[in-house]
């Protein structure tokens, strides 16, 4: 019995001594302040290399797209050439025609007026004629991009309004054209867009 007694006695002991482990305590840290959003770049032009790569209403000025606006230059008054006794303009200006296409779409406020013109050889009547034949073909490849018909109107001058009144073929090229002037562009036609002094007229 005295055995038995010892033996718990030395069980008890050993449990009570026995280390208990304290349960580890998770410790909370402060999660790191998210930084403010940074204020969005404002995006600048976009890049191109023709007016096709923009928007309805832009242009490709200097590999960049421009919202196109009332006075903007490229939609300003310019020339279409022909050849000698021809209403086949100069391949060379569709650009500006196209040009002129995307501004009249943007502004349908704007309008332009075609002035046919022709050089000295011929008749009066037929160089009447055959400018107003020249402004129609103007007007013609406008609205066939789409250019509404009552933003275009045409007339002829013959060759009542030179800009040149030479005897050689070099003025009388200069002569064969049609002056395509926006409405909203007051002063800045040429001057050279005017009868020279001193030219024929009959």
């Amino acid at each position: 019995m005295k055995t038995t007694w010892l033996t718990v006695g030395l069980l008890l002991t050993v449990t009570g001594c026995a280390h208990t482990e304290p349960a580890p305590v998770r410790v909370e840290t402060a999660a790191a302040p998210t930084p403010p959003p940074e204020p969005e770049k404002a995006a600048g032009p976009k890049s191109c290399s023709s007016d096709g790569e923009c928007g309805p209403a832009q242009l490709c000025i200097r590999n960049a797209c421009v919202d196109i606006s009332k006075g903007l230059t490229e939609c300003q008054m310019f020339r279409v050439h022909f050849e000698f006794n021809s209403t086949d303009f100069d391949p060379a200006a569709k650009t500006d025609l196209t040009r002129m296409a995307r501004c009249l779409h943007a502004d349908q406020a704007l309008s332009v007026t075609i002035e046919g013109n022709a050089d000295e050889r011929g008749t009066e009547e037929y160089n009447l004629q055959l400018g107003s034949k020249r402004a129609s073909t103007i007007e013609k490849y406008l609205v066939a991009l789409g250019v509404t018909p009552s933003q275009v109107q045409t007339i002829s001058y013959g060759e009542n309004k030179p800009l040149c009144t030479e005897k050689d073929e070099a003025c009388w090229a200069k002569n064969r054209r049609a002056a395509v002037k926006p409405s909203n562009a007051p002063g800045h036609e040429p001057k050279d867009d005017k009868p020279v002094k001193g030219s024929k007229k009959k």
